[in-house]
Parts: C-alpha cells; sequence; structure tokens
C-alpha cells in the first residue's frame, strides 16, 4: 500500500504539470480557448480579436469555426490571399459580408472554402475571388490547405459530379472536418506538451482579447472576417518599403514567382471547373487582380523569368470574358493609381487605397 502511494505521490504533481502546462499555453487552442469560442464572439456577438498573430493563430480552424456559425448565405464574400484580406463590409455597403481571405492561399483553399460554404448550404449571391499570379504556380504550393482537406475533396467531388458528395450531406458538421472545439484528451497529451514547452520558454502563448475597435496597436482580425494591419505597418515609411523592395528586385525574388515557367493547366482546369460549379448555382463570380507595386511591376516587365504574372493575367482576362465573369483589377499599378506610398510592404496595398484597387476592366 505504501509503495502505492509513494507512486501516485510521484506521478500526481507530473500529471498535474502536464495539466497546467497544456491548459496554460494551449497552442492549438484546444483548452482554455478554442476556435469555436473566439468565432461565436466574432458571428455572434460582432466583437472583433487582437492578439491572434502573436499566438500563431491557424487562420483556417478560425475560418472554418466561423463559417460553421453562420446562420444563413452571405450577400458577397471574398475569397484569396492576404492580399485581399483587408476588402472589408464598409467598402461594399453591405453587412451581409464574409471576407475568407487566407494567407499562402492555393487553389485547393479556394476549393476549400467554396466547400464549407457549399455543403453548409450557405453559397453567396456575389463572391469576388482574388487571383494572384502566383495561383497556377506548383512549385510554390504549400500543404496549409489540408487543414480544410475533407472540404477540398468534397468540392472537387462536386466539380465532378454534384451528385458523387451528396452521401456527405447527412454527416454533421462535427463529423466532418477538422474540430475547432474543445479536445480534452490534449489535457494529458505529451506530445502537446513537449511544444508547449518550448513556446513557455519564450513566453509565448494563445491568448487573445475582444474589441469593438476597428483599429489597435496591434493586428487585429474583424467579425466580417477582414483585418487591419497593426499600427507599426499602417504608419510605415515609404523608404522602408521602397528598401524593402529594392532588396527583393537585387535578389531576384518575386513572391512565388520563381520556378514558374509555365500556368499548371490541371490547377487551371480545377479554377475554372470552380467558377464553372459557382455560376450554376446563381453565384454571380468577380474575378479581381491585385496589383504589384511601380517598382515592382516594372521589375517584373523587364525580367523575363518574371513575365509569366502577364501571362497568367491575359489568361484570366480570356477566361473571364469566355465564361462573361466581370473582371475588377491588373496586377498593373497604373490603372489605379497606386504609388508606393500606399503600401504596407512590398505586396500588400494600404486599406483606404483598396477600393481604387478595385475597379472593373471588363
Amino acid at each position: 500500500m505504501k509503495k502505492w502511494c509513494k507512486a501516485v505521490l510521484f506521478v500526481l504533481p507530473l500529471v498535474c504539470m502536464v495539466a497546467a502546462v497544456n491548459w496554460y499555453v494551449d497552442s492549438y487552442a484546444s483548452l482554455r480557448i478554442t476556435y469555436d469560442q473566439i468565432g461565436a464572439q466574432m458571428t455572434g456577438r460582432g466583437m472583433n480579436v487582437e492578439g491572434l498573430q502573436e499566438s500563431d493563430f491557424n487562420d483556417r480552424s478560425l475560418l472554418l469555426a466561423c463559417l460553421n456559425r453562420q446562420t444563413e448565405p452571405k450577400e458577397i464574400i471574398v475569397a484569396g490571399s492576404s492580399r485581399v484580406m483587408n476588402f472589408d463590409h464598409t467598402m461594399f455597403g453591405t453587412d451581409s459580408f464574409y471576407n475568407t481571405g487566407l494567407s499562402e492561399s492555393t487553389v485547393y483553399d479556394l476549393l476549400a472554402v467554396t466547400g464549407i460554404l457549399d455543403r453548409n448550404g450557405r453559397l453567396p449571391a456575389k463572391m469576388v475571388i482574388g487571383v494572384d499570379a502566383f495561383l497556377f504556380n506548383v512549385s510554390h504550393n504549400n500543404d496549409r490547405w489540408r487543414e480544410l482537406e475533407d472540404y477540398e475533396v468534397y468540392m472537387e467531388g462536386r466539380l465532378a459530379d454534384p451528385r458523387t458528395a451528396e452521401s456527405e450531406d447527412g454527416k454533421k458538421t462535427g463529423d466532418f472536418g477538422p474540430d475547432t472545439g474543445r479536445r480534452d484528451a490534449r489535457w494529458l497529451s505529451l506530445d502537446y506538451f513537449r511544444y508547449n514547452v518550448t513556446l513557455l520558454r519564450e513566453h509565448k502563448r494563445f491568448d487573445v482579447e475582444y474589441t469593438t475597435d476597428w483599429e489597435t496597436e496591434r493586428y487585429l482580425k474583424h467579425y466580417d472576417g477582414s483585418i487591419a494591419y497593426e499600427r507599426s505597418l499602417r504608419e510605415v515609411d515609404v523608404s522602408e518599403v521602397e528598401e524593402l523592395t529594392e532588396q527583393s528586385i537585387e535578389e531576384h525574388v518575386v513572391y512565388r514567382l520563381t520556378d514558374y515557367k509555365e500556368i499548371d493547366e490541371e490547377e487551371m482546369a480545377l479554377f475554372t471547373g470552380l467558377l464553372e460549379y459557382l455560376q450554376s448555382r446563381g453565384v454571380e463570380v468577380i474575378l479581381y487582380l491585385p496589383p504589384y507595386s511601380p517598382m515592382m511591376y516594372n521589375y517584373i516587365e523587364s525580367e523575363e523569368q518574371f513575365q509569366i504574372a502577364l501571362r497568367v493575367e491575359e489568361r484570366i482576362r480570356d477566361l473571364a470574358s469566355d465564361r462573361g465573369i466581370a473582371l475588377y483589377g491588373s496586377y498593373d499599378p497604373a490603372g489605379c493609381g497606386l504609388e508606393m506610398t500606399d503600401l504596407y510592404d512590398i505586396y500588400h496595398v494600404k486599406t483606404e487605397k483598396m477600393p481604387d484597387t478595385f475597379y472593373r476592366v471588363q
């Protein structure tokens, strides 16, 4: 009996320590704070969230939690990469709006986002899709979309035959896709503990605050899915942006355009199929081409290896024309009068300038 007591007295503090560290750090938002809880604050109470960037949050998990809490289709959905994330509802003049932009977005992310909306029966009246030049560059794809893989697979099934995925329709949200709620198994997970300990040493933990302010000192995620950048970026000096751009040019780097010789036809076919599917469901599709800065665009035009961007724009123009889809914007900044003072960094346009970049081309 004494041996058992000694064993318990030895093990119990270790168990408590594991549970305490996992709860306190909670790097994947599984115990103390969950994405479902954050989504409830954003979707249910109209609260904006700060602290996400410092917490290294998973934007795909948060998006899923928010979309699953919506009760009716939106009038306008924006989809694409970080270059559309600061499109907000005020720009479009409607509260029935949600921005589903995702960092480092790929074609597969667009399929997954549409899959969530479609499966939930909440396809919008209009869908604005940001089409970056790198969207069809498989050599620079990433696997972040696999966080939403169930929905991507679901959507590919819809594109092949709308009836092929109907067997999934009866499943409840909790039985489909990643779990964005509380995961009690992580209380005593040693793998979770080992990772959390590394963050504890760095004084990092998952923690957020809610506010009704539209801009704060820190990166802010709005209740409508859009973002406001931190003050340090909002007040960046143009000389810093120019210096970063010059450095990128000197190093012959254009984001995700290196090793990009041809448009990947398989991914283009998936993208075209997605547009056709949305149109067949009565969704008005709008394609948007986010502009490069004047310095970067001049460099792209002058370097043969990066002129693939010009070919992508031409291809998207033809696709929009063939499908009767409205096309807004251009990679060429001249059309919207973009200047270097209008950028937060090398690639992201300031929020106040975004409406000017959203002009109809055809």
